[in-house]
């Protein structure tokens, strides 16, 4: 989808969002979003179930209530981003930036922000991993190897912290 589309739709959910008659419901089903520039966008309760978000730039976008079922965000700028009440379940954030973003009742995600990065665990493919700053790994990776990691990436001691939310999450299994 090029970018003009993309901001059609945009414009036409905001108005939706307003309340007003030629305004339309963003629905992203499965739509080619890969780098697509989506800074600052409001898309309060769009679906965008299965999109391809590699990539994207959402800094600072609203995404509350979105349903982003099965989304591929795999490296996508959600800093900053609102995600209260959205739908991650199934989504691919591998390697998605997600720092200051709020996850407030995501659906899909734990969460847990530390001293130094926020921890998220989350399902995909029937596997369950933990993303730490810039760091995703497998749960049983992680349970295995926090304290080496910890040292060899200078968390000092905060990493006993992360080390027991790592445990604690980790008996949770997504429905």
């Amino acid at each position: 989808m090029g970018q003009q589309e993309l901001d059609e739709i945009i414009k036409k959910h905001k108005m939706w969002l307003e309340g007003y008659k030629k305004g339309m419901k963003a629905d992203l089903r499965e739509a080619d979003l890969r780098r697509a520039d989506l800074r600052g966008a409001n898309l309060r309760g769009a679906n965008l179930e299965r999109a391809d978000l590699e990539g994207a730039n959402l800094y600072g976008a609203d995404l509350r209530g979105a349903d982003l079922f099965g989304a591929d965000l795999r490296r996508a700028n959600l800093r900053g981003a609102a995600l209260e009440g959205a739908n991650l379940y199934g989504a691919d954030l591998f390697g998605a930036d997600l720092r200051e973003s709020n996850l407030v009742d995501c659906k899909g995600i734990l969460s847990f922000t530390g001293e130094r990065h926020l921890l998220i665990y989350f399902k995909f493919n029937d596997q369950y991993y933990f993303m730490i700053g810039c760091i995703t790994k497998l749960c049983e990776e992680w349970v295995r190897e926090f304290e080496e990691i910890g040292k060899d990436h200078e968390y000092g001691e905060s990493i006993e912290l992360y080390g027991d939310v790592i445990k604690l999450f980790s008996q949770y299994d997504f429905v």
